[in-house]
């Protein structure tokens, strides 16, 4: 329990809250992937799909997920040291602890449509908009890959053990939009000094008097190109 602690693991112990999550999706003839499934809080309520893939990091809950649910394909593994398979639609719990390198590997992944639970503080961060102190690299990149709605918040007594803060729902769906190439390079060296201005940090006088929490998306798009053109990585 210590170690689940650390990272972050709160289990969700209200069906009717699971069984909503879950809803949000459709999964009908879909390849499914869950990641951190536990004890099936949210597993149980995943229905018709075509294949089922749950990655667990705890091994003590390989024997209950194989007995409990023998159509799936249950990987013991962490989930950010293992490549995950093909799959539609995305569903997860997030350990707190490590749910901004998920975040980042999931939008390194080509998929339909998704709903995942995070703590409050993330969930605003990448939902932010520009002006404001939430929004940051975390915000662009979600905001490029995914088109995102908040569907609700859980109180911290609907998990065990009790977290200390608000979790919220969002729900995701894969957006078209053209991401270049090194533009999360680019936010990593903006971002990484947000509070100074744009010509301070990359000798731009394009938005110079700006700092990079100032600009809207398609600012830094612009940014990035008239930088890219001058300069490689």
């Amino acid at each position: 329990m210590n170690r689940r602690k650390k990272l972050g693991i709160n289990f969700l112990r209200d069906p009717v809250i699971a069984k909503r999550i879950v809803s949000s999706v459709d999964c009908e003839d879909k390849d499914v992937l869950e990641i951190g499934p536990g004890m099936g809080s949210l597993t149980k309520f995943i229905e018709n799909y075509r294949t089922l893939t749950l990655i667990e990091m705890e091994d003590e809950f390989e024997p209950f997920l194989r007995l409990n649910f023998p159509a799936a394909r249950i990987i013991i593994a962490d989930a950010l040291n293992v490549q995950w398979p093909h799959f539609q639609v995305f569903i997860s719990n997030m350990p707190y602890s490590i749910s901004t390198p998920l975040l980042e590997k999931l939008w390194g992944n080509d998929f339909d449509v998704g709903v995942i639970t995070i703590q409050k503080e993330v969930a605003d961060r990448i939902l932010a908009s520009p002006h404001t102190k939430d929004f940051s690299r975390l915000s662009i990149m979600m905001q490029l890959k995914f088109s995102m709605r908040k569907i609700f918040d859980i109180p911290p007594w609907k998990f065990y053990p009790e977290p200390s803060v608000y979790s919220t729902v969002i729900r995701l769906e894969k957006n078209e939009k053209y991401i270049p190439e090194q533009f999360d390079s680019f936010l990593k060296i903006l971002f990484s000094q947000r509070r100074k201005k744009i010509r301070n940090i990359i000798n731009q006088e394009f938005f110079g008097d700006n700092r990079p929490e100032e600009l809207n998306i398609d600012q830094l798009l612009e940014l990035y190109r008239r930088f890219s053109e001058r300069q490689q990585f």
